[in-house]
């Protein structure tokens, strides 16, 4: 993409609870997600190699409390740029106490319309497991993550978190680097998510260097809702994206890493 539009500068709100905040070692450090995601994206070439990111994550907020949260970050001001892209993860406080998976999509259903109707792309992450092992939770932790990703909306996108950063089945050693507790990262896990999280968007925008996806990336050929049609790709030199790698899957550098994109297929 040429011209002007090319180097707008690329901006991003990152936002959620605790995940999001980076919060780690009990409070006393935070390390947001958020740091990592912006060099890899400046470090492409997105924006022009400008990228503004602002990151509200609030730990132990529940998705009800979204909405007064996310409208402030769209308000009427008339000098305010609109956000590129919203990065929304919530619902792991929700589902400790117990609120019902259709409450908590219900919530984050809102928080993203707030977004998408004020020109804002959204990359929704599912939510990963932690270290509590309860046969309800995880049930109502795998109906929660279903209705995520099978939203279907346009300029709507989904990162399965869940699936790119799991705690049991790691092996000690990864699980050690990268979990701090049994619910909240290490600073190298928030890299790794913020790695993760700049490889799906850099596999939507493409590896144009733009901040702005391709116009044919978000069009559809009727009036209903639909996520954009186009496939996705596959970058040299990106070793751990979108392949099957061989060695060990306990492993986290060897294992998978599932970025769901089923609104580009």
């Amino acid at each position: 993409m040429d011209g002007p539009q090319a180097q707008k500068p690329l901006r991003i709100l990152c936002f959620g609870d605790s995940l999001t905040a980076g919060y780690s070692a009990y409070g006393s450090m935070y390390h947001p997600y958020s740091e990592q995601l912006t060099e890899r994206l400046k470090a492409a070439g997105y924006g022009g190699g400008v990228v503004e990111e602002t990151t509200d994550g609030v730990p132990g907020d529940l998705t009800g409390m979204f909405m007064s949260r996310i409208l402030s970050h769209f308000g009427r001001d008339k000098g305010r740029q609109p956000y590129d892209w919203t990065i929304v993860l919530g619902g792991t406080n929700d589902l400790a106490y117990s609120f019902p998976p259709e409450q908590i999509f219900q919530n984050l259903e809102k928080t993203w319309n707030v977004a998408l109707l004020n020109r804002s792309k959204v990359l929704a992450l599912t939510v990963p497991e932690a270290a509590a092992k309860s046969e309800q939770l995880n049930k109502r932790r795998q109906r929660l993550n279903e209705l995520i990703n099978s939203y279907n909306r346009e300029n709507f996108y989904v990162f399965d978190f869940h699936a790119a950063l799991p705690y049991h089945s790691l092996s000690a050693e990864d699980r050690e680097k990268y979990w701090d507790d049994h619910v909240h990262l290490t600073a190298d896990g928030y890299d790794f998510m913020g790695e993760k999280i700049a490889e799906a968007l850099k596999g939507i925008m493409g590896d144009t260097g733009s901040s702005v996806v391709p116009a044919t990336n978000g069009a559809t050929t009727d009036s209903s809702p639909k996520r954009p049609t186009r496939r996705r790709r596959v970058f040299k030199d990106d070793d751990n994206n979108f392949v099957e790698e061989t060695g060990d899957p306990t492993l986290i550098d060897q294992g998978y890493i599932v970025v769901r994109r089923k609104d580009l297929d």
